[in-house]
C-alpha cells in the first residue's frame, strides 16, 4: 500500500523508519520502458530498468483486479555502470508476470520499447518482524521526469510504501492504520509508471474510474464470491479518492463516480450483514457523514452545471453558487483520517468460511447462500416498490424519494448478480429501471434545488422566477416518474430464472 502525507509530516515519517532500522539512504534511478502510444501503461504494466548502487536490475510488474496486489518479476543485469543496458523482454518469460503480459499484448516485441520517462528516489527503507510475518516500509522522495520534444518536465515524489513481504495480509493493514493514525497520511493508488505515463502526456490525472462488471460464473465459493464483490467496489473507490486526495483536478466526475463506488459498498453491507460480515457501527456512521458530504458537492453541481443554463436560456437569472453556500475542495473529506481508517477496516473485513469446506468442491452447492440472499432480498424490495405505487399520486417527496433509494439498491444488486438472473430478463428489467431512475434522479435534484432556493427568496426576489419554473418542472417529472415506476413493475423478475 502506498501513501502520501503533508509536507510537515515529513521529518516525523523520516524518523520513525530510523528508528526501525532505516538508517542508510538508497539511490534508485530507473527508466521506465513502453511503446511509443503507451500501451504497457494502459494495460496496468510496468517495465523498468533500475540502477541500484552499480548494478542494474529489470522489473515487470502487472497489475491485477485487487488493487493492492500485483505480479512482479525481478532479474539482476550482468551489467555495471552508469550506461544504460539494453532490455530484454524474454527474461520474464517463465514468470506469472512475463504470462500475463504475452497474454495481454501477444505481438509484443523489444524493438517495439522505448524509453519513456525516468525517475530519481532516494529511498529509506526498514524491515519490520511481526508475530507472523515481515514489513518492509520504503519512503521515498525525489522525481519523475519526462523528456518531450516541448522539454523537459518534472513532478515530485514524496511517497511512504508498506510492503507485505511475508505473512498474512492483516498484518500489513495493521500497519497501515498506524501510519494513517499517527501521521495523518492517505492512501493513493497511482504508481510511478501511471504518474511517469500522465507527466509525459501532459495530463493531470487519469480518468474517473467507473464500476466495471462482475462475472460470477467461475466463482466456487460463497467466499470468493464475497471477496471479489468487495474488490470490486474497493476498485472504483479507491482510485477516485487519490485523485480528490490530489486536489489537481476538477472533481465533479470524480465525486460523482466515488459516491457510485460507496452506494455500491453500502448496497454490498446489506448482503455481507446477512452472513455476519461487517464494518462496526462507527465505520457505518463514518460512511454515512461522508456519504451525506459529498453530496453537498452533487447538489451544487446540478444547480451551477444542469439549472443555471437552462433559467438563462429562459430569460431568468443565475443562481449564484456563493450565494448558496461557498464548498471547500472535497479533499477535505477523502483525506479525513476517519474515512481513511474506514477504507482500511473494509479492506480488513475477514470473510468466513459460508458452507462446509466439503462442500466447496460441488460448484452448483458452493455458492448457494449467497444467491439465496439475493433472491431473498430482491424479492422483498421489488414486494415494498410494487405496494408503493398504486398510492403514488398521494405520496410525499420524502416516501418518493425512499422508493428511489430501494430501486438503487436493486439495481446495483442486479450489478452484482448478473450471472444469477435469467439473460432475456434481465435485459429488459434494468433498461426499465436505469429509465425509472433516471427519472427519480431529476425528481430528486428538482426538489433539494426548491428546499435550497426556497430559503434565499426573501434576500433576493429575483429567484423567485426559478422557484416557480422548478416548481412546475416537479410536477411534470413526477408524472413521468409514475409512468416509468409502474411500467417497472410490469416487467418479468430478473432473478427469477
Amino acid at each position: 500500500m502506498k501513501f502520501l502525507f503533508t509536507e510537515d509530516k515529513l521529518e516525523a515519517i523520516e524518523k520513525f523508519i530510523v528508528s526501525k532500522g532505516g538508517i542508510r539512504r538508497q539511490h534508485l534511478q530507473a527508466i521506465y520502458i513502453d511503446t511509443p502510444d503507451f500501451l504497457l501503461t494502459q494495460s496496468g504494466i510496468a517495465f523498468r530498468l533500475r540502477k541500484e548502487g552499480r548494478q542494474w536490475i529489470q522489473t515487470l510488474k502487472v497489475s491485477t483486479p485487487n488493487l493492492l496486489e500485483r505480479l512482479e518479476h525481478n532479474v539482476t543485469l550482468s551489467v555495471s555502470g552508469s550506461a544504460i543496458p539494453n532490455w530484454d523482454i524474454e527474461l520474464h518469460q517463465d514468470h506469472e508476470a512475463g504470462n500475463a503480459l504475452k497474454k495481454c499484448l501477444p505481438k509484443l516485441q523489444a524493438k517495439d520499447l522505448q524509453a519513456s520517462y525516468q525517475t530519481d528516489i532516494w529511498r529509506r527503507k526498514a524491515l519490520v518482524k511481526t508475530r507472523s510475518g515481515l514489513i518492509e516500509y520504503a519512503l521515498d522522495l525525489g522525481f519523475i521526469q519526462s523528456n518531450q520534444s516541448t522539454g523537459a518536465s518534472k513532478t515530485v515524489v514524496q511517497e511512504l510504501e508498506i510492503e507485505l513481504k511475508a505473512g498474512p495480509s492483516s498484518g500489513l493493514l495493521l500497519h497501515a492504520q498506524n501510519i494513517i493514525k499517527r501521521y495523518g497520511a492517505y492512501i493513493d493508488t497511482q504508481s510511478k509508471s501511471e504518474r511517469g505515463f500522465l507527466l509525459a502526456r501532459s495530463l493531470q490525472a487519469s480518468p474517473p474510474v467507473r464500476a466495471k462488471s462482475i462475472s460470477l460464473r467461475n466463482i466456487k465459493s460463497d467466499r470468493s464470491t464475497i471477496n471479489l464483490l468487495i474488490h470490486s467496489c474497493l476498485s472504483q473507490v479507491l482510485p477516485n479518492q487519490s485523485v480528490l486526495n490530489s486536489e489537481s483536478v476538477n472533481p465533479s466526475e470524480y465525486l460523482h463516480q466515488l459516491r457510485v463506488g460507496l452506494r455500491r459498498l453500502k448496497v454490498l453491507f446489506k448482503y455481507l450483514a446477512r452472513h455476519d460480515v461487517c464494518v462496526g457501527e462507527a465505520g457505518l456512521e463514518v460512511f454515512k457523514k461522508t456519504f451525506d458530504a459529498l453530496g453537498e458537492y452533487r447538489d451544487s453541481d446540478y444547480l451551477t452545471g444542469v439549472l443555471n443554463p437552462i433559467l438563462q436560456s429562459l430569460g431568468g437569472p443565475e443562481i449564484k453558487l456563493g450565494a448558496i453556500r461557498d464548498l471547500p475542495n472535497p479533499s477535505h473529506i477523502t483525506r479525513n483520517k476517519d474515512f481513511q481508517l474506514l477504507l482500511i477496516e473494509i479492506m480488513s473485513l475477514e470473510i468466513p468460511a459460508l458452507v462446509d469446506p466439503l462442500e466447496e468442491k460441488n460448484t452448483k452447492e458452493s455458492s448457494g447462500a449467497i444467491k439465496k440472499t439475493a433472491v431473498k432480498l430482491l424479492d422483498s424490495t421489488f414486494s415494498f416498490i410494487a405496494t408503493q405505487v398504486p398510492r403514488f399520486s398521494v405520496l410525499e417527496d420524502e416516501a418518493i424519494h425512499t422508493l428511489r433509494k430501494k430501486m438503487k439498491f436493486m439495481r446495483y444488486s442486479l450489478e452484482f448478480y448478473k450471472d444469477y438472473c435469467n439473460k432475456k430478463y434481465y435485459r429488459e428489467f434494468f433498461k426499465s429501471i436505469s429509465i425509472t431512475l433516471d427519472h427519480f434522479g431529476l425528481f430528486n435534484d428538482i426538489c433539494v434545488s426548491i428546499s435550497r432556493i426556497e430559503s434565499l427568496t426573501k434576500g433576493d426576489p429575483t429567484l423567485l422566477f426559478a422557484l416557480g419554473w422548478l416548481k412546475a418542472e416537479r410536477q411534470r417529472v413526477r408524472s413521468l416518474c409514475e409512468k416509468s415506476v409502474k411500467k417497472l413493475i410490469q416487467n418479468k423478475l430478473a432473478w427469477r430464472v
